[in-house]
């Protein structure tokens, strides 16, 4: 087996913590993770802060002129990122019920939100 094979796995997580379109940084961080992705990476998201807001359906960026982040994260699942996650407090200060997510999030209470943060061997805020 090569040496590349018996390296461990490196897990880095993801946190969009940006409203979806108040800034560039919730696109590139998308593209970042979408290409790690891609490459094999083991790679996770959190959603936190104004981050959630990216996880409500009937978004339109081209008001904006911008690509609409909402039907982006919909590929996540095409590379394979399963492992997506959104911190309960943060839903629970912007008045949002999980039931109105447009992905299929595990949403995370303090303790757990702890243990995900802590096993992670790079975070990723943009």
């Amino acid at each position: 087996m090569s040496a590349f094979r018996d390296k461990p796995v490196k897990h880095t997580l993801f946190i969009q913590h940006r409203a979806p379109y108040g800034s560039e940084s919730p696109q590139e961080q998308l593209d970042a993770l979408l290409v790690a992705a891609a490459f094999g990476q083991h790679v996770s998201v959190l959603f936190q802060d104004d981050g959630v807001w990216q996880l409500l359906p009937h978004q339109e960026g081209r008001a904006l002129e911008r690509r609409t982040l909402a039907a982006q994260l919909q590929a996540l699942e095409l590379y394979e990122v399963k492992a997506l996650y959104v911190d309960a407090a943060s839903l629970a200060e912007r008045g949002i019920d999980s039931g109105q997510l447009a992905l299929n999030v595990q949403v995370l209470d303090a303790a757990a939100l702890q243990k995900l943060l802590s096993a992670q061997h790079m975070l990723l805020r943009f």
